[in-house]
């Protein structure tokens, strides 16, 4: 009997990392989602993966109640609109917000579960990066500086990790709330792209789970943005 895939997907509670647990869940996996706030979820963990005791309470809970783990997707990130010319508009407090959560704590979570990664016959990595890391234009500076680090990250694990496989995704604009752009922005950003839409959380959890089934796929980081930067 095939074994049942184990995955934990962070930040999971609404947008692209809702999207991809309810994929994974679709297609058969057992999905731990993790997030910040309560949720009715039978499998869930609260928890900020920006600190590492945190993390280390999630590994707890799937030791506790699984037989390890085979997915981690490290999805949680945080962000807001700060123009890019007001450099004064970054504050201490909200580049360590952005700084724990989009870079500590994907690193964090690699760390705490590279062990139990290692013992599983499929381990494997996915990080949710963004245009923003590649093309330095997004909600603030920071922000695009987290997720091109994050780019970077994956392809330093994918050496080191390895056989764990580990890819990035980088989403251009999706429908998700995540960030509250001006009025036009995303009229601005359809008109530009040659799907003539944009992004949809779907659209980068069928990504996600294509991942999941490309077993000589690491090191990438694969573009999700309806041709945008074309």
């Amino acid at each position: 009997m095939k074994k049942k895939l184990i995955a934990l997907v962070t930040g999971s509670n609404k947008g692209i990392g809702k999207a991809i647990a309810d994929k994974f869940e679709k297609e058969g996996l057992d999905v731990i989602r993790n997030g910040i706030s309560e949720s009715s979820k039978e499998k869930y963990v609260k928890a900020d993966i920006g600190n590492k005791s945190e993390v280390k309470k999630i590994k707890k809970y799937i030791l506790n109640n699984f037989s390890g783990l085979d997915i981690l997707v490290n999805n949680a990130a945080y962000t807001r609109y700060i123009p890019h010319i007001d450099l004064n508009g970054i504050s201490e407090e909200l580049m360590n917000k952005i700084l724990d959560t989009n870079i500590k704590g994907p690193f964090y979570c690699t760390q705490v579960f590279s062990d139990v990664l290692k013992e599983s016959d499929s381990g494997q990595i996915i990080n949710i990066a963004s245009l923003a890391g590649i093309t330095g234009q997004g909600s603030n500076i920071i922000y695009c500086s987290s997720k091109a680090a994050i780019i970077n990250m994956t392809k330093s694990l994918a050496k080191c990790l390895a056989p764990i496989r580990v890819n990035s995704i980088s989403p251009g604009l999706i429908k998700t709330g995540f960030v509250k752009f001006p009025d036009g922005h995303t009229q601005r950003t359809v008109s530009k792209t040659p799907l003539n839409r944009i992004g949809k959380p779907e659209d980068i959890a069928d990504v996600a789970w294509g991942l999941i089934q490309s077993k000589f796929v690491t090191g990438e980081n694969i573009v999700v943005d309806g041709g945008l930067v074309l």
